[in-house]
């Protein structure tokens, strides 16, 4: 097996540091709509503008994030 080239190394490096940001602009994003939905549960924040036909789908949206974090970690 030989050895990388510096070249080989740098475009390794810079795959991991492009893919690092990508993966760290998901997660904020992914915190952010969290956060959203639950000030939008809350009724002291925003959820006293919001019906319940709209609570129960923010529910829905949080469970299903959390089922498929966690589906995601028993891969």
């Amino acid at each position: 097996m030989t050895s990388l080239q510096s070249t080989e190394r740098q475009t390794l490096k810079a795959h991991i540091l492009w893919l690092g940001n990508e993966l760290e602009k998901s997660r904020r994003q992914c915190s952010m709509k969290t956060d959203l939905l639950q000030r939008m549960l809350n009724p002291d924040d925003l959820g006293h503008a919001v019906s319940q036909e709209i609570r129960v789908l923010v529910y829905q949206i949080l469970i299903e994030d959390s089922h498929n974090e966690r589906a995601a970690w028993n891969r």
